[in-house]
């Protein structure tokens, strides 16, 4: 579909609660009326056949859709229709969730909780071929690269670093706590503590980062 009026933004909401739909329509079309709500879909089915027939300028969806879910919908779309600019707009603030919206071709990521004027600013932000964040969503963003920067293993005692290499070596807690000389309890908390420092909740995850990291040998 070609665009003849580029001053002109075909907008398409994707949510499964009607409310936030119709307040979000209101908003737009209060601000600007170049802004054009031209479809409201509550699955990723639907909207999915709505983005075909209408190749909206801009579609703002949440991720969490009835079907195959938001994040999976933006990809299909970045693919087939590289003019059409997905902004999600969300309850998340998981850094995880952050990166994977932008790692399918999200151009935005807010936060529901946020003001209407900076729905309005982040609306105008991805037209012009920004990628815009909320604030909350941008300060996980740093903060998760500041821990990168630091290297989680350099946040670990020497105890937790050796519990770490033991752990992803296979050694279970018994034979833990007679290496080092310490009870099973102990070996326990730092465990935890392992997990509390890096934000990994499974031993599997544990091995997985000390392999990454070097620690052990895959």
């Amino acid at each position: 579909m070609q665009r003849t009026n580029p001053a002109h933004v075909r907008i398409l909401l994707v949510d499964d609660h009607p409310l936030l739909r119709a307040g979000l329509r209101e908003c737009l079309g209060l601000h600007s009326a170049r802004f054009e709500v031209v479809g409201e879909c509550g699955d990723s089915e639907s909207a999915w056949r709505e983005v075909a027939r209408l190749e909206p300028d801009l579609i703002v969806m949440d991720l969490e859709l009835p079907g195959e879910g938001g994040l999976s919908l933006t990809r299909r779309i970045h693919a087939a229709f590289p003019l059409t600019k997905v902004m999600i707009l969300t309850a998340y603030d998981d850094g995880r969730k952050i990166n994977s919206a932008l790692e399918a071709g999200a151009v935005g990521y807010v936060l529901k909780s946020c003001a209407s004027e900076e729905l309005i600013t982040a609306v105008e932000a991805v037209l012009v071929g920004q990628i815009y964040l909320s604030p909350a969503a941008s300060t996980v963003i740093v903060r998760d690269y500041q821990r990168q920067l630091q290297g989680g293993s350099e946040l670990l005692s020497p105890r937790e670093l050796e519990t770490l290499k033991q752990i992803a070596n296979g050694q279970t807690t018994k034979e833990i706590a007679f290496a080092q000389k310490i009870s099973p309890k102990t070996v326990e908390t730092h465990r935890l503590n392992l997990m509390a420092k890096l934000q990994i909740s499974t031993v599997a995850g544990l091995t997985k980062y000390a392999i990454r990291e070097g620690l052990i040998s895959p």
